[in-house]
């Protein structure tokens, strides 16, 4: 294991890796909206939500269960916890593909109305395994703490998947069908490379205590994660069958500008308070150290979520067609929903303090419930929009559930009515921009106005003392050692 300090060079590595992995994503864009328009773009948004169900099942998630286990065995029995895992994922991927030939035909034409609906059907199923296989191989990169590789490996991945999609789906003109040959060509590739250097220390050879214990764990997190997907992606499925494929594919590019808050400020953020929060909640100041985090997560996230609210216009005016660019009047909502879930890492330390994880799954099934019904309620009516504030609804009950359910286990005093000043100040600039927007003025001038704008919010947050001058400038300090530290990690 690696010393304290330089957790923070591995952290660096993965998030770089995010931000390439995110930057060859974005030439994918202007191929598949050129090519697919906005409805073959719809149709890949269904395929993609099939795709993320059957991967809670595909193969159990056995991965998991290795993650959990590998350090309490040694180097051998490492070996076997691997094999165990491997040969249980072929004997269920066998079973998946076997199922899929005898009676995917018909479920395929309830799922999609596509002409060629067995045909994605299986290529969904054997993306989904081949995925699920890569990741089983990468555990130990990740485990071992060897990022450099952990993040290489994806990059080589989006590249081929980059090269490959021009070539079945701009050269071929294969469609949906092109963009999934695509990934699991690309895949396929990582996989095959994974098993030649692996394979010295593959045996046929299964550890029924092993398996059980992985299965235990791994099966556990199969509701939440249905109920992940159910919340994430069944808006994509309403739109299609209420509306069309072409407002789907609309909606799906707005979600994915919706979604850029993850990676580049959720996550960064939860890999520094998760282990921050079980350091201090015993302390006798936990409560101001926990409002101190609280006010960085919305200081920091809304002026993210406000700066891709503001050009998310610009780059889908840029990388994709003119039919997609109305897409971005939902990305603010789409982000602020995310936004929410992240912070719901303030609120659950109780459940996980007390080992009671099982809470989290209940409420993420009570988001899945709760957007399935508010989904059918209002997009017949409002369409994508509609979508999206069922969405935002979804995430609001979750976030209530939270402090209702969680927050009783570990009190901790938050000050809500500055959060009100920051929800204040930020909605107030984003309406300014969105009356400009909609002028459809020059994009340089657009750009020039987003920026006034995000210094606005700044000034505003000073001007309310929603944070303090001293605060900002140690923000800005280390904004710059890593701008001066460049790659050098």
């Amino acid at each position: 294991m690696p010393e304290k300090k330089s957790f923070a060079k591995i952290g660096a590595i993965y998030a770089i890796g995010q931000v390439l992995g995110k930057a060859i994503s974005f030439f994918l864009l202007p191929i598949y909206t050129g090519q697919l328009g906005s409805s073959g773009y719809g149709q890949l948004a269904l395929a993609d939500t099939v795709l993320d169900f059957v991967g809670a099942f595909v193969i159990c998630g056995i991965y998991s269960g290795y993650y959990r286990f590998y350090r309490e065995y040694d180097e051998k029995q490492r070996r076997t916890l691997k094999n165990t895992a491997i040969n249980f994922a072929l004997i269920l991927a066998a079973f998946n593909i076997l199922l899929v030939i005898l009676i995917g035909k018909p479920i395929s034409e309830i799922i999609f109305k596509f002409d060629n609906s067995y045909e994605i059907l299986i290529l969904v199923v054997i993306r989904s395994i081949i995925v699920q296989f890569v990741t089983l191989f990468m555990c130990d990169y990740t485990l071992n703490y060897q990022a450099i590789i952990s993040v290489t490996t994806n990059l080589v991945n989006l590249v081929l998947n980059l090269a490959l999609s021009i070539f079945f789906v701009v050269s071929r003109k294969q469609g949906i069908v092109g963009v999934y040959k695509g990934y699991i060509y690309s895949n396929a590739v990582i996989l095959i490379y994974l098993v030649i250097i692996n394979y010295k220390s593959y045996k046929l050879e299964l550890d029924t205590k092993m398996l059980k214990n992985m299965l235990k764990f791994s099966s556990g997190l199969i509701p939440g994660n249905i109920g992940s997907t159910i919340l994430t992606l069944s808006d994509r499925y309403f739109l299609a069958g209420y509306k069309s494929y072409s407002e789907t594919g609309i909606y799906s590019m707005g979600y994915k500008f919706g979604m850029l808050i993850d990676p580049l400020f959720i996550s960064p953020f939860k890999s520094v308070f998760t282990p921050y929060k079980f350091e201090i909640w015993k302390d006798d100041d936990a409560e101001e150290k926990f409002n101190n985090m609280f006010d960085k997560y919305h200081f920091i996230g809304l002026f993210i979520l406000l700066g891709i609210s503001i050009y998310s216009k610009i780059v889908i005016t840029i990388f994709t067609t003119k039919e997609f660019i109305s897409s971005y009047k939902i990305v603010p909502l789409i982000l602020f929903s995310y936004f929410l879930y992240g912070k719901a890492d303030f609120f659950n330390l109780g459940i996980q303090i007390k080992n009671k994880t099982y809470i989290d799954s209940f409420i993420m099934f009570l988001g899945g419930a709760s957007n399935i019904l508010l989904n059918a309620l209002l997009i017949p009516k409002y369409g994508m929009y509609g979508a999206t504030f069922a969405t935002v609804l979804s995430y609001i009950i979750m976030n209530f559930a939270y402090l209702k359910i969680a927050m009783p286990m570990y009190h901790v005093k938050y000050n809500f009515k500055k959060v009100l000043y920051f929800y204040s100040i930020t909605l107030f600039l984003y309406i300014i921009y969105y009356y400009i927007s909609i002028k459809n003025i020059n994009l340089f001038l657009e750009c020039i106005i987003g920026f006034i704008l995000l210094i606005l919010y700044i000034v505003l947050c000073l001007l309310f003392r929603l944070i303090d001058k001293e605060t900002l400038k140690s923000y800005y300090n280390k904004f710059i050692k890593k701008i001066n530290m460049k790659f050098n990690i």
